[in-house]
């Protein structure tokens, strides 16, 4: 293997593990400061100690200068601890394997230590480095006379070794102020998302609030209290106070949903469910069709908010029911793999394919006295199972709701 695939190896290795934390960094949703730090230095010294070991089984400790660079980046990030631990071992590194006297290396790492302090109020990236390469390049000249053997070719050899060293430590470093550049603008996007959101939100339930207390306003100013026959708009007021009451609560429940699992039997819960709605399907005469399997099936969920989604789904259904039909609604359930999947069909007033497309949007809706909340309340509980809830619908003949929840299995 010649010199140059040597070098590349070793730069990969000492690359992957700083590589792999700033992939972690990206696609973590909850990282702090302090955590990210505590990362970072796991990384840099993972990074010394597997290029140090290749270095050893390989035999190439001619590139042992690569060893600076986790050693620059700890400075860069300004990590002080971690940085005397590899300047310890660097150190320790040079002495075992270059016979050059311990305290020259000793005051070679000094005088790093010594430059960083002195420079740490500059943020200037490429001055902390220049210097660096100033002091590496003096001791390296150093090096080669204290060896004894200075020789031309030898000499040629090590500045191009140190200039090899310039050119990755400075790649290294671009790959990673880039990468975490573009972590923080990622960030920084999503952030300005999730604030549109949430303005988006605040528009909407502000404006869904106005309707509602402006029809409140025009009857109270309509009121007159000897009239009797405007005794009736007291129920069209508190029909309206009701509703935005709804909406509020809807809306609450939605942004501070809370999950609370625990193991249950999915069959036991669907039972549980399908009875309270016998007495509501029977008076209306509705088919309410369904078959639970007394099989014991579990799940790791919140029992309280599942039946919140059933219940809620199932009175969608009874309310999108077809007069014009004998109504009827099916629940059936089956296992894919390892997962449990409840559907939910009815043969009622179907759904336009323009309202399918936004049944999840908060807000939307198609109800007169609708909040437009039901509906992506229910898709977050499902997917804080770790599950999918997907609408189906013909205009006029049928919707169809599936839900599929992973399951767990309980040892005998």
């Amino acid at each position: 293997m010649n010199a140059v695939n040597i070098l590349l190896i070793n730069v990969i290795i000492l690359l992957f593990p700083l590589v792999i934390n700033l992939f972690y960094f990206t696609h973590s949703k909850n990282i702090d400061k302090e955590e990210s730090n505590i990362l970072l230095d796991f990384a840099l010294l993972s990074s010394v100690y597997l290029f140090y070991n290749h270095c050893v089984i390989e035999n190439t400790m001619d590139f042992l200068i690569l060893l600076n660079i986790p050693l620059i980046i700890a400075f860069m990030k300004k990590r002080v601890f971690v940085s005397i631990l590899i300047s310890l071992f660097i150190i320790y590194t040079y002495h075992m394997n270059m016979s050059v006297p311990l305290f020259v290396i000793i005051i070679e790492y000094i005088m790093y230590f010594v430059t960083y302090f002195i420079i740490t109020k500059y943020e200037k990236t490429n001055l902390k480095l220049i210097c660096f390469m100033v002091i590496k390049s003096i001791f390296r000249i150093i090096y080669i006379f204290l060896s004894g053997s200075f020789e031309f070719q030898l000499v040629i050899i090590n500045l191009l070794i140190l200039g090899l060293f310039i050119v990755f430590a400075n790649l290294i470093l671009y790959i990673l102020n880039t990468g975490e550049d573009i972590v923080k603008l990622h960030m920084t996007n999503k952030e300005l998302e999730q604030e549109k959101q949430i303005r988006d939100s605040l528009f909407k339930i502000t404006h869904e609030i106005k309707n509602p207390i402006a029809v409140c306003k025009t009857y109270l100013d309509m009121f007159d209290f000897s009239n009797k026959e405007h005794e009736k708009y007291i129920s069209i007021i508190k029909e309206e106070i009701d509703k935005t009451l709804l909406l509020l609560q809807d809306f609450l429940a939605m942004n501070k949903i809370k999950v609370k699992k625990e193991i249950l039997d999915i069959n036991y819960l669907l039972e549980d469910v399908t009875r309270q709605f016998e007495t509501v399907t029977k008076s209306q005469n509705i088919n309410f069709n369904y078959d639970i399997s007394d099989e014991e099936i579990f799940i790791d969920g919140d029992y309280n908010r599942l039946s919140q989604v059933l219940i809620n789904l199932i009175k969608n259904s009874i309310e999108a029911i077809d007069e014009n039909k004998i109504p009827e609604i099916v629940l059936s359930t089956r296992m894919i793999d390892d997962k449990f999947e409840i559907v939910i069909y009815d043969n009622g007033l179907g759904i336009e394919d323009e309202h399918l497309a936004r049944m999840k949007e908060p807000f939307y809706t198609t109800k007169k006295n609708g909040t437009g909340l039901g509906v992506p309340l229910s898709c977050e509980i499902i997917e804080a199972h770790g599950g999918t809830i997907e609408f189906s619908s013909m205009l006029f003949e049928w919707t169809k709701v599936v839900i599929t929840i992973p399951t767990i299995n309980i040892p005998d």
